[in-house]
């Protein structure tokens, strides 16, 4: 009796499986990398050619959203998740984001909707997901479940990269956005000239506390000590709503958005948000710990996968309990992947 492959009933990964799954062998990086380095290699040389007159700022947008699918993917994969999980919501999530923060934008900017809002974005990305979540549940009832937590999770460690990249392009908006107050030192980026003023530098600072924050924050992640769903995003609530908090009443008056619908001096719309988002964080994992000290379980929060067990509460509701893949790429037998659940027949 023969033991190829075709009497197993696997397959042989072909490049194309490799590459949607982002699971690669040593030969294949090294193809990858060098097919980077060129295409890195060409945006340098027509950067030098176009300087300014490129459009740097969608450029860079564009750059950080290709950026964290892949490495979204990546991660996605690596927990046990469908290999076609980012490629799903990411056709939802990206235009619904951009939508939300034109909107949010122009409705506290005079109705002018010639900006996009990062917070507006965050809204308008996690609406997309909820739409996605829908049309997947009722239209294709065999993809495995996933939940809004595990979802935001995935998320939330990537928009902080997003962020880190993406606000680097305010640098280059034309007309020149989210500058800080007037400031009488020269040290860019920390500081930086708008119409011949010197401000500070709210976009880098921005930028470094985001880079700071995602580092541990995708170690964490992809490490082997696994946490409830929920924990991820509301570590993220919790740093950006801090970080924009207080970078709000260093923002020039000029580019502050306030509740009232028109731009100047005051609280700011973005700090209401701000802080909502940090209660939220605060709430979502003071809420879990209550709810399984009351339950007489064990508290999943970075715990070793090894030890991962019906002990600690919520397990039942992780990938890690019900994985869709092998964290390779690989999807597992129908029969252990987790399904939609569907209705009992009540006239038996």
């Amino acid at each position: 009796m023969s033991d190829n492959n075709n009497n197993t009933g696997e397959k042989k990964p072909n490049l194309w499986s490799k590459f949607m799954s982002l699971s690669y062998n040593k030969r294949f990086l090294i193809v990858l990398g060098s097919v980077v380095a060129v295409f890195g290699l060409a945006i340098l040389i027509l950067a030098l050619t176009l300087g300014r007159e490129m459009n740097w700022y969608g450029f860079i947008i564009g750059m950080a959203i290709v950026l964290c699918v892949v490495v979204g993917q990546f991660s996605c994969v690596k927990q046990g998740y469908y290999s076609d999980l980012v490629f799903d919501y990411v056709i939802f999530g990206v235009p619904f984001a951009f939508g939300g923060g034109v909107l949010y934008y122009g409705f506290f900017n005079h109705f002018d909707f010639r900006g996009i809002a990062v917070l507006g974005a965050l809204i308008g990305a996690g609406i997309g997901l909820l739409v996605a979540m829908f049309v997947y549940r009722k239209f294709f009832p065999n993809k495995p479940k996933v939940s809004m937590l595990q979802m935001l999770d995935l998320a939330s460690v990537f928009f902080l990269l997003g962020q880190c990249i993406g606000r680097i392009g305010c640098y280059y908006a034309s007309p020149q956005c989210c500058y800080g107050i007037p400031v009488d030192f020269d040290a860019f980026p920390f500081s930086y000239r708008v119409n011949g003023v010197l401000h500070l530098g709210n976009p880098f600072i921005e930028s470094l506390w985001c880079l700071i924050g995602f580092i541990p924050m995708v170690a964490l992640y992809l490490s082997k000590r696994k946490s409830f769903n929920g924990f991820y995003i509301s570590l993220y609530c919790i740093w950006y709503g801090i970080a924009r908090f207080v970078l709000e009443f260093f923002r020039d008056p000029a580019q502050k958005l306030t509740a009232t619908g028109g731009l100047g001096e005051g609280f700011g719309i973005s700090q209401v948000v701000s802080l909502l988002m940090i209660v939220f964080g605060i709430f979502c994992i003071a809420q879990y710990i209550v709810r399984a000290v009351l339950a007489g379980k064990k508290i999943m929060i970075l715990v070793p996968r090894d030890l991962l067990s019906d002990e600690y509460f919520e397990y039942n509701k992780t990938v890690y309990a019900h994985p869709h893949g092998d964290g390779n790429g690989r999807s597992l037998p129908k029969e252990k992947c987790p399904r939609k659940r569907t209705k009992p027949n009540k006239g038996r």
